[in-house]
């Protein structure tokens, strides 16, 4: 029962777009995602490049259990999420309460700084080539000439929502007159150098490769030259 009330008492409700904290905001309190997805900007907006996405069961925000420093990244729920939000004061009562939760929670803890070292020695030993070269592959509009960066950890394509403010990491707004594109149409992801388009859930309009429809959430491997259609949008895939 006192779980219970403490779940109820220290649950928030975020919408699609929303902001949960912002880049220099103070931190004050840690959140536990109970359903749905936030994401970590590196920046004051929702928009560029992304440094986590978090889904059910994940936390995040916990430096501020151990210091009250200014956040470093802004975090923007990216669908209609609950989160349980704790402070420095319920996490020590819950240590106290109930030390497997806390230690489950340390050891997450470590391991997540453990990855972070890890990925820093990673690009400490880069050669400063490949820190200065720029994208490693793009989308090209056949219309306007425009290149479009695929982040390195993978993008969404979409449009601009002018509701929630949320940009997606391909931003196809200007390139859709006919607006044929979905907010959230399709994903761009990254393993190991190779890159697969997976449409999104609830699209319309349709995703394309060389003229043939993806199903959903069917991930399909882009090959440099590729012509790649979202709704009435086409662009060519190139990979460097």
């Amino acid at each position: 029962m006192a779980e219970t009330s403490f779940i109820e008492q220290s649950k928030l409700h975020f919408g699609e777009g929303q902001v949960v904290f912002s880049q220099g905001e103070m931190a004050q309190q840690m959140y536990i995602i109970l359903n749905g997805r936030v994401r970590l900007y590196n920046g004051p907006e929702a928009k560029g490049e992304w440094a986590e996405e978090y889904g059910k069961g994940d936390f995040f925000g916990e430096g501020s259990l151990l210091e009250a420093l200014p956040r470093t990244h802004t975090a923007i729920a990216l669908e209609e999420s609950d989160l349980i939000a704790i402070n420095r004061g319920t996490f020590l009562r819950m240590i106290r309460q109930n030390p497997e939760v806390s230690i489950k929670m340390l050891q997450r803890m470590a391991q997540r700084n453990r990855e972070l070292v890890e990925k820093a020695d990673t690009e400490s030993t880069r050669p400063q080539k490949r820190q200065s070269s720029g994208p490693v592959a793009n989308l090209v509009s056949v219309l306007s000439g425009k290149p479009y960066p695929i982040l390195s950890h993978g993008s969404l394509i979409g449009r601009f929502d002018p509701t929630t403010g949320v940009h997606p990491d391909i931003d196809l707004t200007e390139e859709d007159h006919n607006l044929s594109v979905s907010r959230r149409h399709a994903r761009i992801l990254c393993e190991h150098g190779r890159y697969f388009l997976m449409e999104e859930q609830g699209v319309s309009n349709g995703t394309f490769i060389k003229g043939e429809r993806l199903g959903s959430n069917e991930p399909r491997e882009l090959h440099s030259g590729d012509r790649v259609g979202f709704g009435m949008v086409v662009l060519f895939f190139e990979k460097g």
